[in-house]
């Protein structure tokens, strides 16, 4: 096989391409094909100067020499190398592909670098939308807290649907982490969350500024209770837990000791005497100009307070809570519920007090929101002048602090329950049929609820047993 090049005047290049086979001691030629190579010019001398060189380093010192033309003998180099590798195999159409392969070099390897850059920009757009799909920790959050919202998630002690209460404490604390990453700029991922980020987490906690004027350079910062920092931790703990349950790469450094909720100090929650709760019935709110309003508060925290119950509880009877029974000829009007919080079903006795004001809501009795019925309990304290000034101890950035207020300013929703369970305790009832009351499981969590003084204590005592008598 041969492959030969003829220069025609017009400074076009022809290649003939000759193929022979031996038959019967006698070589006959069985392939002949002609070609024009089209965008190349060379002059016939200096191919065939170039080819009548028989070493390689005289062939590169003449090339050195013909700059001009180095291009296009090299192609017509490489074209014939690649049409002799045929053989016998060669066709019209496999001389017309190597001659364009060559020809046509540049334009292929900017294509076929077009086309591979296209496919690395596919392959990463692929990755990007893969990555997009992939759960991440940030994602999880945000679908944790939909699903707490939409009532698809429940709680892990109680298998319950959170409450609204939970359910803004929760958004609340979950929140702070997403805003410790925007703030620090750094993403944290099911895996990163170590002992390292735990104790960053907690100094920027520690070091955010809650104040309301800090605007003014000439406020005083005011900080996270460690109290709450430690609410905020067992929150995003919950969420690791969750998200571990569901298989995903969790760093198991959240299980650690070292990675717990801030040490925390009681803080002492008050509870109404028996004294200051008929003082705060017989407040008359006729004539405020938000009396209405006023009186349904009040009226929807007694029953807090005669029934000892949360406010998720207390703050939603509907008419289907309120029971009567024949009680051996004398009626008796009950508050049957199961807790929301829990899940726990409690069967409540209805005291004359309490039956006075579910007396007066003959369809239930209405609902206020907890913002606005700590408010206006708030008031109502104020004008019954439950005044007392109460120490409260807390902490903040390590440090045990006191602060005092009025009692009244303390008032909230959970004052209720506080006072209901007290005032059972004070008034001889066994502890075991208060929890029945307030549906708790342990004595040792009741017994938090339970903030009688030790004057009181004393008072019961002497009361209840001759010993002291």
């Amino acid at each position: 096989m041969a492959t030969y090049f003829s220069f025609k005047s017009e400074g076009c290049i022809l290649a003939r391409i000759r193929v022979g086979k031996r038959f019967d001691g006698v070589i006959k030629e069985i392939i002949n094909i002609k070609r024009v190579i089209p965008d190349l010019y060379l002059p016939e001398e200096y191919w065939n100067h170039y080819t009548s060189l028989t070493k390689d380093t005289a062939r590169e010192n003449y090339l050195k020499h013909k700059e001009k033309f180095r291009d296009t003998i090299q192609r017509l180099k490489l074209i014939r190398k690649k049409i002799d590798a045929c053989g016998t195999d060669i066709t019209s159409a496999k001389i017309d592909e190597i001659i364009n392969s060559v020809i046509n070099a540049d334009i292929i390897k900017e294509l076929e670098e077009e086309a591979a850059e296209k496919e690395k920009k596919r392959l990463q757009q692929e990755e990007a939308e893969k990555k997009k799909k992939q759960m991440t920790l940030t994602k999880f959050i945000d679908q944790y807290i939909k699903d707490v919202k939409d009532g698809k998630r429940t709680t892990l002690a109680h298998g319950r649907t959170f409450v609204q209460g939970s359910r803004f404490s929760l958004t609340n604390s979950l929140g702070h982490f997403k805003e410790f990453m925007a703030d620090t700029g750094v993403t944290y991922d099911f895996q990163d969350v170590d002992l390292d980020c735990y104790t960053k987490y907690k100094a920027w906690l520690m070091a955010q500024d809650i104040s309301k004027d800090k605007e003014d350079p000439k406020h005083t910062p005011v900080h996270y209770a460690d109290n709450t920092i430690g609410g905020f931790i067992k929150k995003l703990k919950c969420v690791l837990r969750a998200a571990e349950s569901r298989g995903y790469p969790v760093n198991p450094a959240y299980k650690s000791t070292e990675f717990k909720a801030q040490s925390s100090v009681d803080v002492d929650t008050i509870y109404l005497t028996r004294e200051e709760v008929e003082r705060f019935e017989k407040v008359d709110l006729t004539k405020k100009e938000d009396g209405k309003n006023l009186e349904l508060a009040r009226d929807i925290f007694l029953v807090g307070v005669w029934t000892a119950q949360r406010v998720s509880d207390y703050n939603n009877l509907k008419p289907e809570n309120i029971k009567e029974v024949d009680n051996n000829g004398t009626p008796m009007t009950y508050i049957s519920i199961h807790q929301q919080k829990t899940g726990r079903f409690v069967e409540i006795p209805c005291n004359a007090k309490v039956r006075a004001i579910l007396n007066k809501y003959p369809k239930g009795l209405p609902h206020l929101s907890d913002q606005k019925i700590n408010k206006y309990i708030k008031d109502i304290g104020k004008m019954a002048k439950i005044d007392d000034v109460i120490e409260v101890k807390g902490s903040r950035g390590g440090q045990v602090i006191k602060e005092y207020y009025k009692k009244y300013q303390l008032i909230c929703t959970h004052t209720a329950r506080r006072t209901g369970a007290t005032l059972m305790y004070l008034d001889g009832i066994a502890i075991y049929d208060i929890m029945k009351v307030t549906g708790h499981k342990s004595v040792t969590t009741l017994e938090k609820y339970i903030r009688a003084d030790k004057l009181e204590v004393a008072q019961k005592l002497v009361l209840k047993y001759d010993y002291f008598k």
